[in-house]
Formats: C-alpha cells, structure tokens, sequence
C-alpha cells in the first residue's frame, strides 16, 4: 500500500440532490448506508475506493468541481515534507467532518483535503470504503481528477514528494504531468490565457474528472435509456456553436478517455473503459 491515497473528490452544486440521481443512475455509484439523506449537509456517493462529495453551493462559493481528498499514513509526516515547498501550507479543520482532518494547497493553491488512514474522523462513506465493504468488481470507477495550474512541473514535484505519487504513462500527444496514487490518476493540466484562444476563459483550479466504465458500448446504452426516461438526468451537450467547439475540443485534447461527456450542471467527465 502507498503512503498516500486519493481518496475522494468535491464538486459544488446549488442543485446537489440532483447531482446525486445522476451519479448514482448513470454510473451507478453508490451511496452511504448509514447516511441519513434528509440530515446531511451534502450528498455523497462513491465507488467503494473515491467518494464524490457534492456540496451545496453556499454564499460566496464559486460550482463546479473544488477539491480532491488525499488519506495518508501520517498528517504530521506530510506536514513536515511540506515545509520544503514555497507556499504550501495546511489548516486544522472542524471535527465533524468525516473525511478531512485538514486541509491543504499546493504550491499554486490548489486545495487538498487531508485525513489519516486510522484517523477517528473517517467515518460514514469514508469508514465503509477503508473497511472495504463497498468495494465491488465490475462496476463504474472514479480515476481521475485533473487540475488545470500556472505551474504544473513545480505542483508535480510536491505531489511526488509530500505524497509520494507516482508519474504514470499516457498516450503521447496528452498535455500535462500525470501522476497516480497505483489506481487513482491526478492530472496537473498548463494554465494559461493562450490556452483558450477562441473561448472565454476558464480560471485555473480543477478542470475535470475521469471515470471508468466496465464497457463503452453498455455504458452509452444505458445513459441513453436512463436520459429518455427522466430527461433531468440527461447529460449536458458539448459542442454546438464555435465557442463551444472549441471548448470541445480543448477537453479532448486534454483527456485520457475515449469519450467525453457533462453532467447535467455542466461539469466535464471523461469517460475510459480500459
């Protein structure tokens, strides 16, 4: 086992509940069964490894996906390894939270939330997947979780060194560094304003995520049965106008998978079956 897991992702929605439907119908991820829905401050799903945590956007918060959860072996040798890199730093967190001791930025402030592998703080969703009661073969998977930072080769050398991430091989043509945690991948994506030549402009942070499925073919069928039969579920176009081609076009670029999709809030997911 790594030192370092990723362990979950965090999006932002105002309409989170139905995020939830959608992960849950077309991936067929899976929720909490100790989960109390009508108390819980945010819907979670996950595939027995990742959790998907999707927040409720709240005053002053920006949607779309916002951060990435790592679960280490020790927070204080993590803590430690980060005074080597100029502008990481880490914050205690509240003690409720069930899957975040603290929290973190890299060297370009992209946030990372922290808990221990024996932390009493992983609990719920977090507890069943270190128990390994969720984990089951043959189903969708959370791969993925890509960043687009003004500095990836120095964000790279953190990750490598706090968590001792390992590079991992891509298909050749793909921009950016790719690190992985042994199933995981995090992808450290260039940012900058000539990137999006012909587009508005996308702020650095978290780009996209990747999902495996266990089949494309099946996979396509059933989104297409699932989006007929409630169209709130149905994912959300790409392309169409020039603007959006080319915005189409910048997330393939930039993608490992063999198709390319969005949620119904707009948020990209890039779709691989192998």
């Amino acid at each position: 086992m790594m030192f370092s897991q990723i362990n979950h992702m965090a999006m932002i929605s105002h309409q989170y509940p139905l995020l939830e439907r959608f992960y849950r119908s077309i991936f067929k991820l899976h929720t909490s069964e100790r989960a109390n829905h009508d108390a819980e401050a945010s819907a979670v799903v996950g595939d027995g490894y990742v959790g998907l945590n999707i927040l409720p956007r709240r005053d002053g918060y920006m949607g779309g996906f916002d951060h990435f959860g790592i679960v280490v072996d020790s927070i204080d040798e993590v803590r430690k390894r980060m005074k080597n890199h100029k502008g990481a730093s880490a914050v205690k967190r509240p003690s409720i939270r069930p899957f975040a001791d603290w929290s973190a930025n890299d060297p370009d402030g992209n946030v990372i939330d922290l808990a221990e592998r024996k932390g009493k703080n992983l609990k719920d969703v977090y507890k069943e997947q270190r128990d390994d009661s969720w984990r089951k073969k043959d189903e969708c998977q959370l791969v993925r979780f890509a960043i687009r930072t003004k500095n990836p080769e120095i964000c790279a050398e953190f990750y490598q060194d706090v968590f001792e991430l390992k590079p991992r091989n891509t298909p050749r043509g793909k921009s950016g560094i790719h690190l992985t945690d042994g199933r995981v991948t995090l992808s450290l994506l260039p940012w900058n304003i000539e990137v999006f030549g012909g587009m508005s402009i996308k702020r650095p942070g978290p780009d996209h995520i990747g999902i495996r499925v266990p089949d494309m073919a099946a996979f396509k069928k059933e989104m297409k049965r699932v989006a007929e039969k409630n169209t709130y579920l149905a994912p959300r176009p790409l392309g169409g106008s020039s603007e959006s081609e080319v915005r189409r076009k910048l997330f393939k670029k930039s993608a490992l998978g063999a198709f390319q999709m969005a949620d119904p809030d707009g948020n990209w997911i890039d779709i691989s079956d192998e």
